[in-house]
């Protein structure tokens, strides 16, 4: 039996045996934690919320409809005592990282928008479960990735290097954070995903939009249906002016959306079979008439990405997917169309005159033309509104009918996140030759760059004197093109591909720049699509995506290069259906950021702008005979094992290339 415990530090040649006899031992050291899901009660969201808003300092803004907009509470001093005042709030969390991304700033303004909604009607109880769950799953991953990155970058660090360039290994318990997650089955790519979608996104979370109605374990708020109480679609007559915008819950979710530029957002119901529906789904779009949506193709892809990856298990079905006027039924007031289609279908859009709750201004319910763009899927969670089979977190990412944890509410999770994945296409490079696989390129929770990447090779010792380079493309579905670049860092000082990761580049600031050759296919399908991701990874334990390779040849005389990775991705997503209703082109920010560079809009100091080419942060290989001088503010990755480090001087890599073949797609 091999022993668990050492005394004695390992030198380099035995240091990979050491960390595979020390991964054994801790995985048999794990024991099953995992979380059987129940569904929360009022108060008890109440609690966890505000145990978030203290614990998550960085990463959370906790606030009510009462507070952020002046809204009254819907109820009375019966209902949701655990409240200070009369009535149920409404809470509202956003998930942000907000040391990245200071409230305020340039790159915050411009992070993609994802709205969840729990629980527009109260009594369908799934849903607020599923929201909270994916906002700790999130929150937990975010901060275990940033502990780990600050504990391994830290002058006593795991790692260190010798005079000699010898790897010596220090030793010290596995992480708490980690072993949390790998009990739920996330691996630390998984982990890294997750963390990189607080990091590079803004989530906003109504858990229960009818709070009243959720408290009460009642459809309505106070006898009205909040789903039937938008200005959109109503009936022709002067009376509907006043028939919207009655609720509280209605008015929330209006000032929500009023004040960001969502792209992506699901509204989780149940009373019907299983379906993830989209618009359109009200009675001027209805099927007799034939019309679908300007956006029924991205919108068709995304909700059988959404069925995919929720999954099914035992006698369930996965969620069938389609519009909402064909496998549910239209209705006049709809949040879903609203969402939607509020800010550029005017003929459909009614201001509101309300008289409940001392009425509502009518500009509220005046939209500009940026604010209702919006894919907002409605899930009908099953037919059950109260469905006993909720799963647990074993295996939480796993949509596989024959995985123990699937359930209700671990399918939800896995949809929450995939409307975060996708919001915003992303790119990363992941490999360097055959050795150097690269640590992630986001890091939560950090106020600069730290995740960086420079790998140091010495030229003179490399295969043809070239190098390849992998990278892997996220938050797509269809891969229309890849490319490589590459320049010397002498020819693009000051430019956003060399000094800022946070913006992505221009083409004239990759004038200077030259494309490599890409090895293989240049086009491919992402992770969630219905393929899969292709071309898939060859060597596995990098990412759970595609993953494509380039070639560089190394100029001579330069000591260090910038490379950077594109992709161009989704571009079917601009062409509308011969039968849209109306007849113009796709109109959400989510067709139109991916494939039309003009489109550009703000609104309360948010932005959306378009673009066809979505690039990686730059990676910096440092060239040279022998070991080069290098920053000390930037890791430097030398080896498949070795973590981030910082270092002023560091030996170079002769890395072991293979011959540049294509790989079959």
């Amino acid at each position: 039996m091999i022993s668990c415990r050492w005394t004695t530090r390992l030198t380099a040649p035995f240091h990979l045996f050491a960390w595979v006899i020390l991964l054994c031992c801790q995985l048999q050291t794990v024991e099953s934690n995992n979380k059987a899901y129940k569904l929360y009660s009022s108060s008890e969201i109440h609690v966890m919320l505000d145990e978030w808003e203290t614990k998550y300092p960085n990463l959370v803004r906790l606030t009510t409809a009462q507070e952020a907009y002046g809204l009254p509470t819907a109820g009375s001093s019966d209902d949701c005592p655990f409240y200070e005042g009369n009535g149920c709030p409404n809470a509202i969390l956003t998930i942000q990282d907000y040391v990245k991304h200071p409230e305020g700033s340039k790159s915050s303004n411009a992070l993609p928008e994802v709205f969840w909604s729990g629980s527009v009607h109260g009594n369908e109880r799934v849903g607020p479960t599923a929201v909270m769950e994916t906002a700790l799953l999130l929150l937990e991953a975010a901060t275990c990735e940033s502990s780990l990155h600050v504990s391994s970058t830290r002058s006593s660090s795991s790692y260190s290097y010798s005079s000699t360039g010898k790897q010596k290994r220090t030793h010290h318990a596995r992480s708490t954070c980690r072993t949390k997650l790998a009990e739920s089955g996330i691996d630390h790519v998984q982990q890294r995903w997750l963390a990189r979608l607080v990091s590079t996104r803004r989530i906003v979370i109504v858990p229960t939009a009818n709070a009243l109605g959720y408290f009460q374990d009642e459809r309505t708020e106070d006898g009205i249906d909040p789903n039937r109480d938008f200005p959109y679609d109503l009936p022709d007559d002067p009376s509907s002016s006043s028939s919207c915008m009655q609720t509280i819950a209605s008015r929330t979710l209006n000032e929500v959306f009023r004040e960001h530029l969502f792209q992506m957002a699901l509204t989780i119901h149940a009373g019907h079979d299983p379906v993830v529906a989209y618009n359109w789904g009200s009675p001027t779009w209805y099927e007799d008439d034939g019309y679908v949506s300007p956006d029924d193709l991205a919108q068709h892809q995304i909700a059988a990405a959404y069925s995919k990856y929720g999954g099914t298990w035992a006698d369930t079905i996965p969620y069938e997917y389609g519009p909402m006027n064909d496998l549910v039924y239209f209705v006049e007031g709809g949040m879903e169309d609203w969402a939607y289609a509020g800010s550029w279908d005017k003929e459909r859009v009614k201001p509101c005159e309300p008289t409940t709750f001392g009425g509502y201004p009518l500009e509220k319910t005046v939209y500009n033309n940026s604010t209702l763009r919006a894919f907002n899927m409605l899930v009908e969670t099953s037919l059950d509104k109260n469905p006993p089979s909720l799963g647990s977190s074993e295996d939480l990412l796993n949509q596989d009918e024959y995985s123990d944890g699937n359930g209700h509410v671990s399918r939800n999770i896995r949809l929450s996140l995939l409307a975060a994945d996708l919001v915003e296409p992303y790119v990363s490079i992941v490999q360097v030759n055959d050795d150097i696989i690269l640590p992630h390129d986001v890091i939560p929770l950090s106020s600069n760059c730290d995740g960086a990447k420079i790998v140091a090779v010495n030229a003179s010792e490399t295969l043809w004197n070239t190098l390849d380079v992998a990278f892997s493309v996220g938050g797509a579905l269809s891969i229309d093109n890849v490319e490589l670049w590459f320049a010397s860092k002498e020819d693009i000082v000051s430019t956003t591909a060399n000094s800022d990761c946070l913006e992505q580049p221009t083409f004239s600031e990759l004038q200077s720049f030259t494309q490599a050759s890409i090895l293989g296919t240049t086009s491919g399908t992402g992770r969630f699509s219905s393929n899969g991701a292709s071309p898939a990874s060859e060597t596995g334990g990098i990412t759970d995506g595609p993953v494509f390779w380039g070639t560089i040849e190394i100029p001579n005389g330069v000591s260090e290069l910038i490379v950077v990775a594109s992709a161009r991705v989704d571009q079917d997503w601009k062409n509308a259906p011969d039968n849209a209703g109306p007849d113009v082109q796709p109109q959400s920010h989510m067709a139109n950021v991916r494939t039309n560079p003009n489109w550009r809009h703000e609104s309360e100091g948010k932005v959306v702008q378009g673009r066809l080419d979505w690039f990686s942060q730059p990676l910096t290989v440092a060239v040279a005979d022998n070991g080069p001088t290098v920053p000390t503010s930037a890791p430097i990755f030398i080896a498949s094992s070795a973590p981030s480090m910082t270092t002023s001087t560091v030996p170079s890599v002769t890395p072991s290339l293979r011959p540049p073949v294509a790989l079959s797609p």
